[in-house]
């Protein structure tokens, strides 16, 4: 796969992860205890790696990796999502800044992966 697609995967993890992120708060599931919400985050993490795996290939020519996608959605989670979604007051417009903000971190961690792909096709 092309640097290329991979940054452009990683983006769209990221902002998936974010989309799910506010829908995941919004919900109120987080509210039924520590195991439910702790349930509920690894799935806000899997979902969009998976789901961008099947997808990838109808949208675009290549196949996305499972070995860049899950540690893309696990960092993007923790560094670029986790935060604000705790330090953010009420539901409002502001929480929309979070789908931005992951595809932003999908791209900064799908850079590594980028590299590697440049510098193997070179």
């Amino acid at each position: 796969m092309s640097w290329k697609n991979i940054l452009l995967s990683g983006s769209i993890t990221g902002g998936l992860i974010g989309f799910l992120m506010i829908l995941n708060v919004m919900s109120g599931v987080t509210e039924f205890g520590f195991g439910i919400a702790m349930l509920s985050f690894l799935a806000v993490i899997l979902i969009p790696a998976f789901l961008v795996k099947r997808t990838f290939p109808q949208i675009i020519e290549g196949e996305a990796s499972l070995k860049h996608l899950i540690p893309i959605s696990f960092l993007t989670f923790i560094l670029p999502i986790l935060g604000p979604a705790f330090g953010g007051g009420d539901m409002g417009l502001d929480w929309l800044i979070l789908v931005p903000m992951g595809a932003v971190g999908g791209i900064f961690w799908s850079l590594p992966f980028a590299g590697w792909g440049y510098y193997r096709s070179r």
